[in-house]
């Protein structure tokens, strides 16, 4: 029987263009679905909020293109900014949920460059 699980993770750019976020999208999301061993017909749903700072390109166009995920729904956000959080504000950043029918429990979350500070407690594991 399948199930529904969400993957998540997040990287970040050096700066604000569209090379750097086409590069560091198809770098994410590649890592997750290796990770995770997903078959690309079994996505769902992809999510991606990215920090204020990145608006020269949508991350979730490339991933479409590069992978051919046509008849796939991603939607985009801007990541809320919130007064002295725990994992503080990480600039030009872009944070990744996949949703994913699967046949499987363990999930692995990928956080690459900066995006790392983010989930210090899943570094380790």
């Amino acid at each position: 029987m399948k199930r529904v699980i969400a993957l998540r993770g997040a990287t970040t750019v050096s700066k604000n263009s569209e090379v750097e976020i086409k590069y560091a999208s198809i770098e994410l999301f590649s890592e997750i679905i290796k990770k995770n061993n997903i078959e690309l017909e079994d996505i769902i749903s992809v999510e991606i909020s990215c920090t204020k700072d990145i608006n020269k390109a949508y991350p979730g166009k490339f991933i479409r293109e590069y992978f051919k995920l046509d008849h796939t729904a991603i939607m985009h956000f801007n990541e809320m900014e919130v007064d002295k959080s725990l994992n503080g504000f990480i600039p030009l950043c872009i944070r990744l949920l996949i949703l994913v029918d699967v046949n499987k429990t363990k999930k692995e979350f990928v956080y690459l460059n900066n995006a790392k500070k983010l989930r210090k407690d899943l570094l380790n594991k």
